[in-house]
């Protein structure tokens, strides 16, 4: 333990980053273990390895170093890893994700060996990024032998950092060195240590290795680089150990790490490694019972095995392989498996562990291990096809994938792996458009199949019927799901098969049974952290939220919960149903503000599909652009909706569009668009939200264009059916009768202000603002309410026709009487006769036609 760089160390971490650059053997390690032990820093340690080379292998790696933090983020590791392969950034789809798992996260995060992650750039740009993302919350400290792809300078710049440790800092000064060899008991002199300082330059790995083997600064002479110093260096360490302890070193250099279980599976008890550690320094335990070799000397052993000839190399890495497939290790037995070229065994392994290990997020390992099986033996194995399916489909190689799933099925004599096969095949038919019903049909009509295989293909079957519009073959598939749903079925099963009930009843709109299911569905995926599953769940809950309270708070807040689950699946689907939805309801309410941080957050996504675009954004787009009066360009963007939608959104996007066009002015475009939404809505026939919802713009879409009677009429047909716990629809309602009052002149501009205010108070701001902005017309010169209720009837007896006498006797008045009203209603509205007033009364709606 060096003080001057404990103090170093501890003046850099008084920063959210430290760095530690400096190349190999200058005792980064060494350094960074005492400064935590010296200050007391309770820190999880990354040591990275070479095996974490990818990206991939790199973030499962650290989802293990986390696990005590946010154990979520390694149980959900396989959503993740569905979504890598075809993910267009890779590092930030990973650094959203991780960001997200460690948001409440405050803690102290070691990566050590940084560099051997640099062999994929995306790896080290991924930890950048997830640095500058939580950096305010999380301590990091990062040791490697090069700075590539670390923005250093911007976090010196930011001052998010300290200038980086580096072997300047590292290497030992003299005095250092003589205290190392006192306290290492070497008997050298001084001035010798002084000599081996200068020879090594203060290189900590070879001066203590020079040290421990009594070794004179005159031998290093002819050595003239650090690899030669310190191949010399492990050459004599090597040689003085037993034949015994040599076979260990070797042995055991194919691994990582080993433990002492590994050891005394290899011949080496606690003391032969307490021995072997005593005449090696460079055995580094990491963790009680754990040890790894120093990388420097590992490299070293390796070359020794090596030399010993390719057949000694794969034998010792197929008994690796082996011990480490005893002990359950079945990712690292697969990786030596394949570095022994040992398909046999790669093939024993996938067979029966294959699909599990991938479900489990090792990707990576299966994909070094199917690549090592010759292809002559790959096509005769149904699990290594299926496998390397799996794998281009996660890839977004759609086409290939197909082929090996029916490779796979059609060579699969065992019932689970053939049934496997089918679901997965299933799964990527649903994802991309393709019928799978015919597949699963004739799996799940089969009563022999034993009902825990069965429930996952009668879920998906039923998801399917939803999509091919069969609903009552869903609810029946769906109904033989949940009988055959065995109470002691795992979390994870019973999780998805009520999601997938939840998904079937609320298509039918039965939203009691939907909302119930949905609920559970909820409770044990996020119990099991299945994110996926309660993504999909909260949409259900979210649709029932919103058809039937009617209540935008709680909406946005099932949807906030959606979206956080989403974040943590790392679902871009999800996430962008989430963000469309959440515009819609803000579009509603008139939130400019969470309008454009939505926007925001919805730049990121280039790739939005065109008919969630026209279903929910264009829409409250053209909502945004008609309150700001542009009606062409709402008109515009409204045109731009689905045609594949269903009646109820048909209807309330046309009845929105004949509202614009009137608005604009474009008579043809709103007579085609009322006319459209009319026969939808006459077709669709229920009284349900979006549809009350559409009449009632219908109702506004009659007072732009003055006639008043049509719109009371729409008005009075939708108070029929407004439930009591329709309120927002209950403010529309009133705002639009106080707008029919408005345009005949009897009600002021407090009254509408009155409304308007009340729909913003029910967080219908948006419309409000629409109505501000729509140009509804005026009343003629006073209008209607300068009527007297006399004036009113006669003005009504106009319209039903007749002559004045005629008109004085229905009324019980004199002829004279029945003039001088005529006189006064004209002279009120200003027409220059009854003729006139009758036209006027009957345009503007004030009277009905009675004729």
């Amino acid at each position: 333990m060096r003080a001057r760089l404990n103090d170093r160390l501890a003046r850099a971490a008084r920063q959210p980053i430290t760095a530690i650059v400096a190349p190999a053997g200058f005792g980064k390690s060494v350094a960074l273990r005492d400064f935590l032990v010296d200050a007391r820093v309770d820190a999880l340690r990354f040591d990275v390895r070479r095996e974490d080379g990818s990206l991939l292998a790199f973030a499962r790696r650290f989802c293990d170093v986390v696990r005590p933090l946010v154990p979520g983020a390694a149980a959900s590791f396989a959503a993740l890893q569905e979504r890598f392969f075809s993910a267009p950034d890779r590092p930030r789809l990973v650094s959203d994700w991780f960001a997200e798992h460690l948001k409440r996260t405050i803690a102290t995060i070691v990566v050590d060996d940084l560099h051997f992650a640099a062999a994929d750039p995306d790896a080290i740009a991924f930890l950048a990024e997830l640095v500058d993302k939580t950096a305010g919350r999380i301590n990091w400290i990062l040791a490697t032998r090069s700075d590539a792809g670390l923005p250093i300078a911007s976090w010196i710049a930011y001052g998010r950092m300290d200038l980086p440790i580096t072997q300047d800092d590292l290497r030992f000064t003299v005095e250092e060195a003589v205290a190392a060899a006192q306290a290492t008991h070497a008997g050298a002199h001084p001035a010798e240590v002084e000599a081996l300082w200068r020879s090594t330059e203060g290189w900590p790995v070879a001066l203590a290795i020079a040290l421990r083997t009594h070794t004179q600064a005159a031998d290093l002479r002819a050595a003239v680089t650090r690899e030669l110093i310190y191949r010399y260096l492990a050459e004599q360490v090597f040689a003085r150990v037993t034949e015994s302890q040599r076979e260990f070193l070797l042995t055991t250099s194919i691994f990582s790490t080993f433990d002492v279980t590994m050891a005394h599976a290899l011949g080496g008890t606690v003391e032969f490694i307490a021995e072997l550690r005593h005449g090696v320094a460079f055995i580094t335990e990491t963790a009680p019972g754990q040890y790894r070799y120093h990388d420097l000397f590992r490299e070293y052993l390796e070359s020794e095995l090596g030399r010993r000839g390719e057949n000694a190399r794969q034998r010792a890495l197929a008994a690796g392989a082996q011990l480490l497939e005893e002990r359950d290790d079945l990712p690292g037995a697969l990786v030596l498996y394949a570095k022994a070229k040992d398909p046999a065994s790669i093939l024993r392994i996938l067979e029966r562990d294959g699909f599990a290990l991938f479900e489990r997020g090792r990707a990576d390992a299966l994909a070094i291990a199917v690549d090592a099986v010759p292809e002559e033996l790959r096509r005769e194995s149904p699990a290594a096809l299926g496998l390397q399916a799996t794998l281009e489909a996660a890839r977004g190689h759609f086409e290939p994938a197909s082929r090996g799933f029916l490779a796979a099925i059609d060579r699969a004599r065992r019932q689970e792996l053939r049934l496997l096969l089918v679901h997965r095949y299933a799964i990527e038919l649903v994802r991309h458009g393709g019928d799978c019903i015919a597949l699963l049909e004739a799996h799940c009509r089969d009563d022999g199949v034993p009902a825990a295989l069965r429930l996952p293909l009668l879920g998906t079957l039923a998801t399917a019927y939803v999509h091919a519009f069969r609903p009552a073959d869903a609810r029946a598939t769906i109904a033989q799901a949940l009988e055959l749903l065995d109470p002691v079925a795992g979390d994870d099963v019973r999780a998805r098969i009520y999601q997938q009930a939840a998904h079937v009843y609320s298509e039918e709109a039965n939203h009691g049974a939907a909302r119930r299911y949905a609920s559970l569905a909820v409770d044990l995926a996020l119990a099991r952290n299945l994110y996926d599953v309660a993504v999909r769940a909260y949409s259900v809950l979210y649709v029932a939220a919103y058809e039937e309270a009617d209540d935008p708070i709680g909406c946005l807040a099932t949807l906030d919960k959606l979206l956080d689950c989403a974040r943590k699946a790392a679902s871009n689907q999800g996430l962008l149903y989430g963000l469309m939805a959440s515009y819609g309801i803000e579009a509603d309410r008139g939130n400019d503000a969470a309008l454009a941080q939505i926007e925001k957050l919805l730049a990121g996504f280039p790739d939005t599909l065109p008919q969630s675009r026209s279903e929910v954004l264009l829409p409250a787009m053209a909502l945004r652009a008609a309150w700001s009066g542009d009606f062409r360009r709402a008109v515009e963007l409204l045109e731009r909706t689905a045609e594949s939608q269903n009646d109820e959104r048909r209807a309330e996007h046309l009845s929105e569009l004949a509202l614009y066009a009137c608005a604009a002015g474009m008579r043809e475009t709103a007579e085609r668009a009322n006319a459209g939404a009319i026969e939808v809505l006459t077709r669709w026939g229920k009284a349900t939200r979006r549809a009350l919802r559409s009449r009632l713009v219908l109702a506004f879409f009659e007072l732009t264009r003055g006639r008043v009677a049509a719109a009371r009429r729409l008005l009075a047909a939708v108070k029929d059916d407004l439930d009591p716990s329709m309120s927002r629809l209950h403010a529309l309602a009133d705002a639009a009768a106080t707008l029919c009052r408005s345009v005949e002149g009897s009600a002021d501009g407090t009254s509408l202000a009155g409304a308007l205010e009340r729909l913003r108070a029910e967080q219908f701001g948006g419309f409000a603002r629409l109505l501000e902005a729509v140009p509804f017309p005026k009343s003629a010169a006073g209008g209607y309410a300068t009527l007297s209720t006399t004036e009113r009837e006669i003005l009504q007896e106009l319209v039903a026709g007749g002559s004045t006498r005629e008109l004085a006797a229905r009324t019980s008045r004199s002829p004279r009487t029945i003039d001088a009203h005529v006189r006064s209603i004209c002279k009120k509205l200003s027409c220059r006769s009854r003729r006139d007033a009758v036209a006027l009364a009957i345009g503007s709606g004030w009277v009905q036609n009675v004729t």
